[in-house]
């Protein structure tokens, strides 16, 4: 494609992905693969450099804007620059002085003994509430039809500015509630697991606090068709 002026680089073999210069080097990025590999590379890239998802996985590819057998149909309209940026929000955990990965998808936080029922404490400004559950799931709209869909959360419109909550194995039936794109505090008061975009994983003791807050850089997609249904279509809805 040297002729049309691009240059394709395999970052597994040229390049550190936390090199500076990557993000004035590159234009685009391709993640060929499942949604968790699109998820990955959101997580390695620098911010702001627009990635197209191709699925070449199993599954439905949520994220994912063509699949491998229509990659073809693509490259004229990716030319020719006949294609849009589709922003979603991501979420930012705070652990000590520790900042985690930002996630695209969503926060799961789980009991480490799972003979005991922690009570999980949710602070929002001055206000909150304690349960005693198993987990909870915190996600953005992208991640809702994620770990929060399979615990019988609901469905959110991509585009929207919140962060939804899922209770897991709650002793009280607390239903998932959504809130506005505010800094939430939780901690409980057993050892948990922080399972981040369910590829990453961190300890966190007893009581100590999660701040989890919007991360400043939105994850940026690269898109053909505007669809602002597009996961419940994903989902065969």
């Amino acid at each position: 494609m040297a002729e049309q002026g691009i240059s394709v680089i395999d970052f597994k073999k040229e390049y550190d992905l936390h090199q500076p210069e990557l993000d004035s080097d590159v234009d685009l990025a391709i993640a060929i693969g499942g949604d968790g590999t699109t998820i990955k590379t959101f997580r390695t890239l620098p911010p702001g450099i627009p990635v197209l998802c191709i699925n070449a996985g199993g599954t439905r590819g949520i994220l994912s804007e063509v699949s491998k057998d229509s990659v073809d149909s693509i490259v004229d309209p990716l030319l020719n620059g006949q294609y849009f940026l589709d922003r979603r929000i991501r979420i930012v955990a705070q652990i000590g002085d520790e900042i985690s990965v930002p996630v695209l998808n969503d926060y799961v936080i789980m009991r480490s003994d799972l003979t005991k029922t922690p009570l999980f404490y949710l602070s929002v400004n001055d206000d909150g509430y304690s349960q005693k559950m198993d987990g909870m799931i915190v996600s953005t709209p992208t991640g809702s039809t994620g770990h929060s869909l399979s615990n019988g959360g609901p469905i959110l419109q991509e585009h929207l500015d919140c962060m939804l909550i899922t209770p897991i194995g709650s002793v009280n039936r607390l239903p998932s509630f959504v809130l506005p794109l505010m800094a939430i505090t939780i901690s409980a008061n057993h050892d948990l697991k922080l399972i981040m975009d369910g590829q990453v994983l961190k300890e966190i003791q007893q009581n100590q606090p999660i701040k989890i807050t919007k991360y400043r850089y939105d994850a940026v997609f690269l898109r053909f068709d505007k669809n602002d249904t597009r996961q419940m279509n994903k989902l065969g809805f």
